[in-house]
């Protein structure tokens, strides 16, 4: 008899990424819409009270580094965990607003930042975590804040002529688009955008599935948006899928 296929547990599709600072490492995990996986952990060297002002710096930068490669990914809504009693989401978020005000200002490398308090080094301390409500509420905000900066990108081209920038809506153009073989000087879109109802009940759902592991593969970010959010029922009104970009 032939060996019977696991079948791969259903993660959904990306929300945010989560980092929990504690005294002597910072942890990311992914938070996808069914399930979190861990990510990467970067280590302190030395726990926090230990460290001076040189190696607090490395430390931080380290993660900057992770969360630029993540943002350009195309997840940019970022939740900040650290221990009870410490102050290391505010300590990392000075560091950024004092060397990468590149992630906090408008464009197409922003962050959305939310701060929470508890533990999340490891698998049994973030289940936990995820149980309080605050913590559902913290992800969902960061999630529908990016989605709707996103959204307000849209609405500029909309509102402005066709030499800003180009809409598709329907898949066939769009899968055109996206299955170009681009070169190093041509502009690739923005963003694939769609809401996870039109994921999900899309008859050729297969058929999405592979735009947006397509677009994944030529660097094009995709973002699956919440149908019941804001910007969920404005991407609903202009046909539940559309692809972007904003001429340089």
């Amino acid at each position: 008899m032939g060996r019977r296929k696991k079948r791969r547990s259903k993660r959904g599709f990306p929300v945010s990424v989560l980092v929990g600072l504690h005294e002597d490492r910072a942890v990311f995990w992914k938070i996808y819409s069914e399930k979190i996986k861990p990510e990467q952990v970067i280590k302190r060297g030395r726990k926090r009270k230990n460290q001076d002002e040189k190696q607090l710096y490395h430390f931080h930068e380290e993660i900057v580094n992770l969360l630029r490669k993540i943002i350009k990914g195309g997840i940019r809504s970022i939740v900040l965990v650290n221990s009870p009693k410490t102050e290391y989401n505010q300590e990392f978020f000075e560091h950024v607003e004092h060397h990468h005000q590149w992630m906090l200002k408008k464009g197409p490398q922003q962050a959305v930042f939310a701060k929470l308090e508890g533990n999340a080094s490891n698998a049994e301390e973030l289940f936990k975590l995820v149980q309080y409500e605050l913590f559902q509420e913290k992800v969902e905000e960061a999630s529908n804040t990016e989605s709707s900066m996103i959204i307000k990108d849209l609405e500029e081209i909309l509102n402005r002529s066709d030499r800003f920038g180009k809409i598709l809506y329907k898949i066939k153009p769009i899968e055109e688009l996206i299955d170009h073989k681009w070169k190093k000087y041509e502009q690739k879109p923005n963003y694939l955008l769609l809401t996870d109802t039109f994921l999900n009940e899309h008859p050729q759902k297969n058929r999405i599935h592979r735009i947006i592991q397509v677009a994944k593969n030529n660097g094009i970010k995709s973002k699956i948006i919440y149908s019941e959010s804001d910007a969920g029922k404005r991407l609903k009104q202009l046909g539940g899928m559309v692809c972007y970009i904003i001429y340089d």
